[in-house]
């Protein structure tokens, strides 16, 4: 008696700020609640959804079709992304494998730092199929036979010496020791103890890692080492996949039946008692009826980088201040020469391109950072991270910032709190705060506010984050996650 059936339950009302993969997982779930107990609204700062804002749609190398180019590329696994997989197969999105060749070449000390200059060509030293899904390596056209040989023995060496050490060798938690907090292991720290060449990461670990989390290298030191460690093990042999027509398709899915507000700028999220007021900001248009608009909603999910998190909503103004966030440049050009390969003279491209022509990735280091260039294998079309090299302005197609969250031992402890109320009874808090200070600090959910997004998670800085964690917001507002039962 006095029980409320969930199918009884008064709707709540529910804003989604942010329209990127955490957001519209979200969004979608709370709308295909059996109950109908939620009215969500979304917001959006641009005037089209951000998870697929940046790419572009170009022709096919025949010209017989078109193809939509991911910017950033987002490949994945079933070893990794489990519950993206899982989101996936459940909404029909066919993906396909991918499979890569990656080469790793050195740009010119000078290469980083003077943009638009004459450069030697950088040369590859050495050529990597994903999954080993050709054996023997390809010699590069710059190495000798020896020179190759020998790099293949070291690599290979390297490599098993390295895996075994992280199925077997367990990154340092964070602990409390004399009542101070002591940060978890990063990967620096770890390579350093479990004794891994300084060649073998900055020629090969370092390169790949960054260039994944579209990071420079120091930063990529910095991360937590169990970041990496889960990532190498679960990710270990399992074949690269990509999303069939581009990530376009899963937005078309997630959208349907959304009301999004498109060009509305959420510039303040107040709590109130039980309910939260969001304030933003817009154009006049059809949507937004004015330049200062406020609405007040049962529930607010914050969808959005950890620095827009501390603008925006002032209880994690400071905690956020310790997430770093970076800006990161991408570009989808047609600028050949700029991949510094010459398809009919380098032995790289002399292998059977029939009836799949190759796909590369190509990572050029200096000693701070990585340019990534993915060559799409279906069109003429690069995306260069981190550009570098000198690209003809004339065949650019389009010029993209957008942010990167970064990961430290600091930052992941501040974020394992937030998201894991038992986190912080396993490990002090930092300093001598006191008991009843720490109990006034905010925990996801706290006044009907949640975060979701790929850094709202003790992993990687991916796509993953962003399913985990819209499902556990989701799930705390009872809601059921339909591929979990797959």
């Amino acid at each position: 008696m006095g029980v409320v059936k969930a199918e009884d339950a008064p709707t709540k009302t529910v804003a989604v700020v942010g329209t990127g993969m955490a957001g519209l997982v979200t969004a979608y779930l709370l709308r295909q609640d059996k109950y109908n107990r939620f009215d969500v609204e979304v917001f959006e700062a641009q005037d089209q959804c951000s998870f697929d804002s940046a790419s572009v749609t170009v022709s096919s190398k025949d010209g017989t079709r078109t193809s939509r180019v991911d910017q950033p590329m987002r490949a994945f696994d079933r070893g990794y992304y489990a519950n993206l997989t899982a989101m996936y197969d459940y909404l029909d999105v066919r993906y396909h494998q991918e499979r890569f060749f990656f080469s790793f070449a050195r740009l010119p000390s000078h290469g980083s730092t003077v943009s638009g200059s004459s450069m030697t060509e950088p040369q590859p030293y050495f050529i990597h199929s994903s999954n080993n899904h050709r054996i023997p390596p390809m010699r590069p056209e710059a190495c000798g036979m020896w020179t190759w040989l020998s790099e293949t023995v070291y690599l290979a060496f390297c490599l098993v010496w390295f895996t075994v050490l992280c199925l077997f060798v367990q990154p340092k938690d964070s602990r409390s020791i004399d009542g101070q907090v002591r940060h978890c292991e990063s990967l620096e720290q770890y390579l350093r103890r479990i004794w891994i060449p300084k060649y073998f990461i900055k020629s090969y670990l370092l390169p790949g890692l960054a260039s994944i989390s579209t990071c420079t290298h120091a930063e990529m030191l910095n991360f937590p080492a169990k970041d990496v460690i889960d990532y190498k093990i679960r990710s270990l042999n399992s074949p690269h996949l990509r999303v069939s027509g581009g990530v376009s398709e899963v937005q078309k899915k997630l959208c349907q039946g959304l009301t999004v507000h498109f060009n509305c700028r959420v510039t303040t999220i107040s709590q109130n008692d039980s309910t939260v007021r969001v304030l933003w900001e817009s154009p006049k248009h059809d949507s937004c009826d004015g330049t200062s608009n406020q609405k007040t909603f049962d529930h607010v999910i914050l969808a959005v980088p950890p620095n827009v998190v501390g603008s925006i909503f002032a209880p994690l103004k400071s905690e956020m201040s310790h997430i770093p966030t970076a800006a990161v440049e991408s570009i989808i050009h047609t600028d050949i020469p700029a991949t510094g390969q010459q398809h009919s003279h380098n032995a790289l491209y002399q292998l059977d391109s029939h009836p799949v022509p190759p796909n590369w990735i190509h990572f050029r280091s200096s000693t701070h950072l990585t340019e990534a260039i993915h060559e799409d294998p279906e069109t003429s079309v690069i995306v260069t991270n981190f550009p570098t090299t000198p690209i003809d302005p004339s065949k650019i197609i389009s010029r993209t910032h957008f942010t990167r969250t970064l990961r430290t031992p600091r930052s992941r402890d501040i974020v394992n709190r937030i998201f894991d109320p038992s986190y912080q009874r396993r490990s002090a808090s930092v300093g001598d705060e006191s008991m009843s200070k720490r109990a006034r600090r905010f925990i996801n959910g706290d006044g009907n506010v949640w975060l979701v997004g790929s850094w709202c998670w003790d992993g990687m800085v991916l796509l993953e984050g962003c399913v985990v964690s819209a499902t556990r917001v989701a799930g705390e507002l009872g809601v059921e996650i339909p591929w979990r039962t797959l």
